[in-house]
């Protein structure tokens, strides 16, 4: 499948230590803060079709596809491969090759734990981060709510590769509906972007190992306190959908621990935020950046 054309978009590879990251841009030029979307699973940055002409009237914005996914390269799963704090200083490292000056990460879902990871590891690199559909990477996660959690096993799983590719991929087509606002599934036209990139045994390889390493090395060191500590150099608005079944504003909200902090709930929207309200989404992200110092 062809990169999806979006008018005004352009696209580009950034080479990091032999993995290639693909970048779609637009606004290339403008005079506002740049910008740099980052997209979650199962998707990649088509998810941002309806924002980045929205914020390219004023920004340079740049999304990225992060490695495994997308037009991006799919190193091996394995060892440290799909860890997300790897994985951060990867776009750390292409944030900087593109020269953007401070930009704001606006993330969704694994894009969003994303951008907190690079904004905590890289405090000099960005000015700000408004994150969309996910708790923060220092939010507990307390016994009752594990329930919301218990696909991540199963597509992490050793079957979690075929399962995301195989079965006509009803898993996945039955995820994107379980994360809808009214539950109901999505249109093919919706959702055949994204699962015509996990048909691919490699890229779906890659899908299982970003749950795999989540869930065997990462949320160990989460629960020994030693991932990533909160922050205050920087801004963070947190926006979840109010009908996001799994990241629940309730748990999102554990996460707002230092003043710089902030959260607003999006009104009719489930988990896919960037779809289901790009409009509010984009205006958020406006008011955000129209506030930083």
């Amino acid at each position: 499948m062809d990169i999806p054309a979006l008018e005004g978009v352009e696209h580009r590879f950034v080479e990091v230590d032999g993995v290639r990251i693909h970048v779609a841009e637009a606004g290339v030029g403008n005079p506002g803060p740049p910008l740099v979307l980052i997209h979650g699973w199962p998707q990649h940055w088509w998810c941002w079709h309806q924002i980045i002409p929205l914020l390219a009237e004023n920004h340079h914005v740049v999304a990225l596809d992060s490695r495994g996914a997308g037009w991006s390269d799919v190193p091996k799963p394995g060892g440290d491969a799909y860890d997300k704090r790897v994985i951060a200083d990867e776009l750390a490292s292409v944030i900087g090759k593109l020269g953007l000056d401070r930009p704001v990460l606006v993330g969704h879902d694994w894009g969003a734990w994303l951008s907190l990871l690079v904004a905590g590891r890289h405090p000099e690199l960005t000015r700000g981060v408004v994150a969309t559909a996910i708790i923060a990477p220092w939010a507990p996660i307390k016994v009752p709510d594990l329930w919301r959690f218990l696909y991540q096993p199963l597509v992490g799983g050793p079957w979690g590769g075929f399962l995301q590719r195989g079965l006509g991929q009803i898993v996945l087509r039955k995820l994107f509906a379980a994360g809808s606002r009214d539950g109901k599934e999505r249109s093919d036209e919706a959702v055949e972007p994204y699962l015509e990139r996990f048909r691919d045994p490699e890229r779906a390889a890659a899908g299982r190992s970003t749950y795999a390493t989540f869930l065997t090395r990462e949320f160990v060191d989460m629960q020994k306190r030693r991932y990533q500590a909160p922050y205050d150099h920087v801004p963070i608005l947190f926006l979840p959908g109010r009908r996001d079944l799994v990241l629940a504003p309730k748990l999102v909200a554990r996460g707002l621990v230092r003043p710089s902090m902030s959260m607003h709930v999006i009104d009719d929207a489930g988990h896919w935020v960037p779809e289901e309200q790009p409009e509010v989404l984009a205006a958020h992200v406006e008011r955000f950046v129209a506030a930083l110092p």
